[in-house]
């Protein structure tokens, strides 16, 4: 034999027992590696499809909540405007009040220094009758003087 024939027939034979030993083998293996490729990647693309829907999910979740708080926003405002409208209508209720009573003392004030004005001047006018009737003068020119009203102011004050 020679040597090319002798590294034919190994040849020969190692292909043969790759092939019915060692491909069985590897192809085994490459077949259950692809298979648990392609496992990984239907559960990668399921929870892919799952985060998918969770983010659509929250996306209207938030649409909802903000449609909510813009909801509650209006109605916030209504109410703080209403409440201002309440507050102003109280405010004038409260100065009407005041200014009715304040008038009315004020009224009842001036009718007080009004009778005692009337009072003061009917003693002066009075102090001048008795003077002249005194005197012996029996006019009824009665004259006031200046002095006469100061008299009557100053004793208002």
């Amino acid at each position: 034999m020679t040597p090319e024939l002798t590294i034919l027939i190994s040849f020969l034979g190692f292909a043969w027992i790759f092939w019915k030993k060692i491909y069985p083998l590897l192809a085994k293996k490459l077949d259950e590696h692809i298979e648990t490729v392609k496992k990984k990647i239907a559960d990668a693309e399921v929870l892919r499809d799952e985060a998918y829907a969770a983010l659509k999910q929250a996306q209207l979740k938030k649409t909802e909540t903000e449609a909510e708080i813009e909801a509650h926003k209006l109605k916030t405002e209504q109410k703080i405007k209403s409440l201002y409208e309440e507050n102003a209508r109280l405010m004038r209720n409260t100065v009407e009040r005041y200014e009715a009573s304040v008038k009315t003392q004020l009224e009842a004030e001036i009718a007080k220094q009004k009778n005692q004005l009337i009072e003061k001047l009917s003693d002066i006018l009075i102090e001048k009758l008795v003077e002249k009737i005194n005197s012996g003068d029996c006019s009824l020119d009665i004259n006031l003087k200046k002095k006469d009203l100061k008299k009557l102011l100053g004793s208002q004050e």
